[in-house]
């Protein structure tokens, strides 16, 4: 029941971003955005799976083709009724290929802070390191794109280091 409210939240807040379609239409200016979607995680301590994909953005664009924020990216999966996160809150940047059109491909990345976690069980410790995300996308619509990336973990929990890799794809709504 939890995983179907944090998706129904999820969703109505991508409505809601969508619906501000914010200030003048420039991207130059502030930004917000966030987006769903989903991925493939592989580490060096569990199986591989495949996990549900949460993206939030905050920051400026001091050009129509370049933006420079704060990103959380967060990839949820369960086992035995336990929800386990990998995380990662960095600064980012993505540029725009073409700044002539509202639709266009573009690349981004960026590095911070990585944890892995079990958010919603209080007895399990959170692990934190250096993490790392690059990837690219389509603007298929003012303010929509598609976005694929690869991220990178290195979480270090006291014992040995734990290395996660993942592959993820996300629907992104951007008001600016």
């Amino acid at each position: 029941m939890k995983r179907l409210n944090i998706l129904t939240t999820i969703c109505m807040l991508l409505i809601t971003y969508s619906n501000l379609y914010s200030f003048d239409g420039e991207r130059k200016g502030f930004i917000l955005g966030g987006g769903i979607g989903a991925g493939f995680l592989s580490n060096s301590e569990i199986e591989n799976r495949a996990v549900f994909v949460t993206n939030f953005k905050i920051g400026y664009a001091p050009s129509n083709t370049l933006e420079i924020y704060y990103l959380s990216n967060v990839s949820w999966w369960g086992v035995d009724d336990i929800t386990f996160t990998s995380g990662l809150s960095a600064i980012a940047a993505t540029f725009y290929l073409d700044n002539t059109t509202e639709t266009g491909w573009f690349v981004t990345g960026g590095l911070g802070l990585s944890a892995f976690s079990a958010p919603f069980e209080p007895d399990l410790e959170s692990s934190s390191g250096f993490g790392l995300i690059a990837g690219g996308g389509y603007e298929f619509s003012s303010h929509w794109n598609v976005e694929l990336d690869l991220k990178y973990s290195s979480i270090s929990n006291g014992g040995p280091d734990l290395n996660i890799f993942e592959v993820l794809i996300t629907i992104n709504v951007l008001a600016f």
